[in-house]
């Protein structure tokens, strides 16, 4: 227990590092994860071949997608005993959710909403990793052996609130949460579904709330409605695993009176950044992963411009290497320094899925239809809690708006808002219906929420955009008829 309060004290260095020492202990190991991995992966030993373990650089590493590393998964990992067919099986018993695998392995599985999932497996000493960053570069208050020492006697209550337990990552991150971890923090863990929700956290009064940022959307309101009362106690929000928007943020901000920690993290790497204590985005943990911004070439792009995906790669995981993994996405650098202090590098901003994007248009003309045509439209109308979007066909949207508590939708405002969206995108031709509904669901297989859903087929679904727009997207019923949205062009900018 000791052990792991230093270790993880010494984890406070990192943020204080020149970035020159940072670089170096990256490269370092990098070199080592790519001389284990060339060892111990069939897979990886056959994609490196020619590639000098010990004189190369990050960009000599072809990437690696979800695809190629499930087909070759057998021949991926470095462990014999790991096999795709095992974990399966594993993975099929929900009872085994909380148990390791082969007794040493930690497993789970991404949600296939983006097409097949991914399974993941990590040793403990991976996940321990994820919790010692976040009890120091994930904390808004001073952390030092004092303090560790005083949550001996007084842990710290955290209130983890998510859909179910199972073997998502965000939920297996919990559930096999280390021991010695356990005895610095107090776990409630509750499921949004809960009726008693409200009440389980009043009786609680946890220090730490963390959820994914619908969720803690609906407990701000519930706050602002006098139903939720967690302060004076309430002393940390951290929103993890869905995309934060700026009228969310806001939103939880204004009820709790307190920053919201925005964590960014995959399945793939749980503990790749912490949220920034003062400023919007996180920090990117460099000395244990590393985060490219590219475009669809794989090319980098600048600090303060979005890109069209992130590779990854998580310097920790040794049994099922990540290097340069491909994740679609829309990431924006920081290119100013931060007011914490933090040397380490910022996401700025976080949009989501460049996947979750409607494609739109006839013939071999095809263009992507992106979510801030709706976020501009509908992110601050006073009666508007949540919006969704569903593509029913090519040109053919319909959208759910979920009124706030007591309010009522003002349909004819919110299509005049949605036009003038429409109009500046050059989007003449999208037909759109307006639904109301009373509340808008999360997918209830991971308990995120999407706004932006296409249940045009693949094949329907056309190839390169004319230009890189991007998107992000998140759920939801039946009221107005279909309207053929036609507005007068006008001189605004073209999508």
């Amino acid at each position: 227990m000791l052990l792991f309060l230093l270790r993880t004290l010494n984890l406070k260095r990192g943020p204080r590092l020149a970035p020159e020492r940072l670089a170096q202990i990256q490269q370092q190991r990098l070199k080592a994860l790519v001389r284990r991995t060339i060892r111990g992966s069939a897979f990886y030993r056959e994609k490196y071949r020619g590639i000098d373990c010990n004189r190369f650089t990050l960009g000599d590493l072809p990437p690696t997608n979800k695809g190629e590393l499930m087909a070759n998964f057998d021949r991926v990992v470095t462990d014999p005993a790991v096999t795709r067919a095992g974990i399966e099986r594993f993975i099929d018993v929900p009872e085994n959710a909380g148990h390791h695998f082969l007794d040493r392995y930690v497993v789970s599985h991404t949600s296939g909403s983006q097409g097949q999932p991914m399974l993941i497996v990590q040793d403990q000493r991976s996940l321990e990793l994820a919790f010692r960053l976040q009890m120091t570069r994930g904390n808004n208050e001073p952390v030092g052996v004092r303090e560790g020492i005083s949550r001996l006697i007084d842990p710290v209550r955290l209130a983890v609130v998510t859909l179910k337990r199972g073997f998502y990552p965000s939920a297996t991150l919990f559930q096999h949460m280390p021991a010695a971890a356990r005895r610095y923090v107090n776990v409630l863990w509750l499921s949004q579904t809960d009726p008693d929700l409200n009440r389980r956290l009043n009786d609680f009064r946890p220090q730490v709330l963390t959820g994914y940022a619908g969720v803690l959307e609906m407990l701000a309101l519930e706050a602002e409605a006098g139903r939720l009362r967690l302060e004076p106690e309430l002393r940390q929000v951290v929103n993890n695993s869905e995309a934060l928007t700026d009228r969310a943020k806001a939103r939880i901000q204004s009820a709790f009176g307190l920053h919201v920690m925005n964590n960014y993290a995959t399945g793939e790497c749980t503990f790749l950044s912490n949220g920034c204590p003062t400023d919007a985005g996180a920090h990117v943990n460099s000395d244990w992963a590393i985060m490219e911004v590219v475009d669809d070439e794989y090319r980098p792009v600048p600090d303060g411009r979005p890109g069209q995906k992130v590779l990854i790669t998580n310097l920790a995981n040794g049994v099922q290497p990540f290097i340069r993994y491909e994740v679609g996405d829309v990431v924006t650098m920081a290119d100013t320094p931060c007011h914490c202090g933090s040397r380490l590098p910022r996401i700025a901003r976080i949009e989501g899925r460049a996947a979750d994007v409607f494609w739109v248009g006839e013939g071999s003309r095809h263009r992507r239809m992106i979510n801030l045509v709706f976020a501009h439209a509908f992110e601050y109308l006073r009666d508007v809690r949540e919006w969704q979007a569903i593509q029913r066909d090519r040109h053919r949207v319909v959208v759910r708006l979920e009124p706030l508590r007591g309010a009522t939708v003002d349909l004819t405002r919110a299509r005049k808002a949605l036009d003038r969206e429409l109009t500046t995108y050059d989007f003449q031709d999208v037909q759109v219906e307006f639904e109301v509904v009373p509340q808008l669901a999360a997918d209830p297989a991971t308990g995120k929420f999407r706004r932006m859903i296409s249940l045009v087929s693949d094949q329907a679904k056309a190839g390169p955009p004319q230009r890189p727009l991007i998107g992000r997207g998140m759920i939801g019923q039946a009221i107005e008829p279909r309207r053929t949205h036609r507005p007068t062009p006008t001189n605004a900018t073209r999508g």
